[in-house]
């Protein structure tokens, strides 16, 4: 089995309301507009059937049928396909010309918790965003072992993948920070390069079916550093707000609220244990 070293992280080239109108007075104005908080609304281009508020919950919705529950072969064959829906592009053919030549990851924004404000759609446009992330190990026969959310941490010579699935179509890079707090991107291996995702569908990270990611190295605090930006998502129309992480079972939900002119910049570092 052949090992293109990046210093501690390697790839290894081998292996988805009734309104009911009552003839009757119009209710108050105030419970008018509580009852339309739980109207079905069409979210991040989907219909759902909850209260708006609830901006986890409407997440948590949106993810039903889009990800894979049981980690087999077989689904994974699957979800390889659905793969083919991302690319490796040039940062230069999606982000403003004055980025170009810029990386395109982002500092570590995640925080644990959940968003202080109410999900709201104005003008059409809901004022958050949001992805998912698992990890995904591997044995050394290849066979998949399950997934776990991000904070689940990595040890010296485990292999896996990363399942993303982004409420907007928006571009990924993988950095690593290594002991010597030195970044460097590392998928995709050139740093004129991002991943083009599109919304609402699960992919695998690496995109080739035979590539993982292997930690290896020095003992240190060693990091990898998960970005997804809307390829808008540059200067002033970067999203400065927090990012909240919820983890589950399945993975972690990372949300970000959007102002009105401004899109989403989600980062997440992983972490490595070296024992």
């Amino acid at each position: 089995m052949k090992k293109i070293a990046v210093r501690l992280a390697a790839l290894l080239v081998a292996a988805t309301f009734a309104a009911h109108t009552l003839a009757q007075a119009p209710a108050p104005a105030s419970d008018a507009s509580g009852d339309d908080e739980l109207k079905p609304r069409f979210i991040w281009g989907i219909l759902i059937n909850i209260a708006l508020k609830y901006a986890v919950s409407a997440f948590s919705s949106y993810l039903v049928g889009k990800l894979t529950e049981q980690l087999t072969p077989e689904s994974l064959a699957t979800m390889l396909v659905h793969s083919k829906s991302a690319s490796i592009t040039p940062l230069s053919g999606l982000a403003p010309r004055e980025y170009a030549a810029r990386d395109a990851g982002a500092p570590e924004n995640a925080v644990a918790g959940e968003p202080s404000k109410p999900l709201k759609i104005e003008n059409g446009h809901e004022n958050y965003q949001a992805v998912h992330v698992a990890l995904m190990n591997f044995g050394r026969n290849g066979n998949p072992q399950g997934f776990h959310p991000v904070t689940a941490g990595f040890r010296t010579g485990e292999r896996f993948k990363l399942r993303v699935l982004p409420t907007f179509d928006g571009m990924l890079v993988i950095d690593n920070i290594n002991p010597k707090s030195q970044r460097k991107q590392i998928y995709p291996p050139q740093a004129e390069n991002v991943v083009a995702i599109k919304a609402g569908i699960e992919i695998v990270i690496p995109l080739d079916k035979d590539q993982y990611f292997e930690f290896t190295g020095e003992a240190g605090d060693e990091q990898l550093v998960v970005t997804v930006r809307d390829p808008r998502a540059f200067g002033p129309a970067a999203s400065t707000a927090a990012v909240t992480r919820k983890d589950e079972n399945n993975g972690s939900n990372f949300m970000q609220e959007v102002a009105a002119d401004t899109y989403p910049v989600i980062s997440q570092s992983l972490h490595l244990r070296h024992d």
